[in-house]
């Protein structure tokens, strides 16, 4: 009999076989920066394991903060997110799989404070970071119902998102957006092999080509399955807010002086430019 909290012998096997050749990646983004449809990308992989915001599930919840942040404790994040259970982690999108992975990739829009620490460790072997334009990532947020609730007034929140960001982990509105691209810019400096930067622009202007670029770098093939899922989520669009499927963005509905204000932020200019230069 299997201990408490313990998955079957077979499946612990299987673990642990995988674990000892996977490569862990982690996706991070604003939130509306376009890393739930980069993640259903790598999940089209047949030889990846994807896990969606496990940080913010209950299953995972406050994992490093219980559990520390160092070799030891990501490598038994690894494990534990292998064996993971709960819809929301796994997510609906799943294609068919056969074989063990050979990379797990989990990807989050809070907790860029964690970035730093990730980014030092080995058995971390890529973060990839995807940046969106202020002014879009806010204009998307405005128009999300979960995220921007009806009655809140834009001009209150676009900049600090107090009603949002209850805690640091949290990462939206305009000041927060310069606050990850900064860190984001100074963990590539830091660890540019490493630490990988993808403009969801280019992503979405040519995505096929994007990933011809971003899935050699952190050791993947471009698989058929990838291709396919790529034309059917550029293909036809889907008015649900979050979903993957789009053929356009969302109009700009922000108003106009939030606009302007955002445009004409020089460090937010300046952020986007150095990020754009330096992207995949």
């Amino acid at each position: 009999m299997n201990a408490p909290g313990l998955a079957p012998a077979p499946a612990r096997a299987l673990r642990e076989e995988a674990l000892s050749t996977v490569a862990q990646l982690a996706l991070f983004g604003c939130p509306r920066s376009g890393t739930t449809w980069l993640g259903q990308i790598f999940n089209a992989h047949p030889s990846v394991a994807y896990r969606y915001q496990p940080l913010f599930s209950y299953e995972f919840k406050d994992w490093f903060g219980r559990h520390g942040l160092d070799e030891t404790s990501v490598s038994a994040f690894a494990d534990a997110l292998l064996g993971a259970r709960s819809d929301f982690v796994l997510q609906t999108l799943r294609p068919r799989k056969s074989g063990l992975p050979t990379h797990l990739v989990w990807k989050e829009v809070r907790f860029h404070h964690l970035m730093r620490d990730l980014a030092a460790l080995e058995g971390m072997r890529r973060l990839v970071y995807i940046h969106r334009p202020a002014a879009d990532v806010i204009n998307s947020w405005y128009q999300a119902p979960k995220e921007f609730r009806a009655g809140q007034d834009i001009h209150a929140e676009y900049l600090h998102a107090p009603s949002k960001n209850t805690d640091a982990s949290e990462f939206n509105g305009f000041a927060r957006w310069k606050q990850s691209m900064s860190m984001a810019l100074a963990l590539h400096a830091r660890h540019p092999e490493k630490f990988l930067l993808v403009s969801y622009e280019r992503l979405r202007c040519d995505p096929h080509r994007q990933v011809e670029r971003l899935f050699p770098a952190v050791g993947l093939a471009v698989d058929p399955q990838v291709s396919a899922f790529i034309e059917q989520s550029t293909s036809r669009h889907d008015d649900d807010p979050y979903g993957v499927f789009r053929t356009h963005n969302a109009p700009m509905t922000l108003p106009a002086d939030i606009v302007r204000a955002i445009s004409a932020d020089a460090e937010a200019r300046a952020l986007s430019a150095q990020a754009q230069a330096l992207s995949l």
